[in-house]
């Protein structure tokens, strides 16, 4: 690691940051944003967790690819500037808390589950210094008591801010591989997921290597205009709640 990218990581930790959501001096993610933060609750898709009128087995923005998935977060603020803060202000100590949310929100998967990052591309963690991804990651499976495993690598440059759908499918698709044996039962993990198109391409990797079981689990997801009541402003608190993490396919 370059010694500007150490520094970096030193200054994190022993320089007193700032909440990465309202600015305030303090902790990474203060108290009040931690309570504000838009939770997804109430009626979901039972296979991939988005909101929905009421609940169903399946919908029409379930991830191709995934046997089921689990988000903590509604992408609205103040999520947008804590990613933001974590990725490009390079604010790895956030990676922690946000790792704590998930563990609070998402119910821990089962038994066999091997927690999967999300790769990026070579260029981009070149420039950024990590993959976030696997950061958060990292935090997840100490919480959750799993392991982890870097399976998969990516070898494409592109950039998917602002893409849409189709757009993110040809830009990843057949972009991730495999460096070693997948395990058996993978759960992805990513920061945010937009349209499912990076995801879908990770776990056709996964299963084309052997994988027979693919989930995933992820800090935000960009949903529709949410209900007061799909979206739960509260404190989190430890000990996963809400909609169970079904079978995986």
């Amino acid at each position: 690691m370059p010694t500007w990218r150490m520094l970096t990581a030193l200054l994190d930790v022993i320089v007193p940051g700032e909440c990465a959501a309202c600015g305030l001096p303090g902790d990474p993610l203060c108290t009040d944003c931690l309570s504000a933060l838009p939770v997804l609750e109430g009626a979901a898709c039972m296979r991939c967790g988005y909101p929905m009128p009421r609940e169903a087995s399946g919908c029409a923005e379930c991830i191709p690819g995934v046997g089921w998935a689990r988000q903590a977060l509604s992408y609205g603020d103040p999520v947008p500037r804590i990613i933001s803060a974590l990725k490009d202000q390079r604010r790895r100590v956030l990676a922690a808390p946000l790792a704590d949310v998930m563990a609070a929100v998402i119910p821990r998967p089962g038994p066999g589950s091997v927690l999967v990052p999300v790769p990026m591309a070579p260029g981009g963690r070149a420039d950024r210094g990590f993959n976030q991804a696997e950061l958060i990651a990292r935090h997840l499976a100490m919480r959750w008591a799993l392991p982890l495993d870097d399976a998969l690598v990516r070898h494409d440059g592109s950039h998917q801010r602002g893409a849409d759908r189709a757009a993110r499918l040809t830009q990843v698709g057949g972009s991730m591989h495999l460096r070693c044996a997948p395990p058996l039962h993978a759960v992805l993990v990513d920061d945010v997921i937009t349209t499912g198109a990076t995801i879908t391409a990770a776990a056709r990797a996964l299963r084309a290597g052997g994988c027979a079981r693919v989930g995933a689990v992820a800090l935000a997801r960009v949903t529709l205009a949410l209900s007061p009541a799909t979206v739960d402003r509260r404190k989190i608190h430890r000990g996963g709640h809400g909609h169970g993490t079904p079978g995986e396919g």
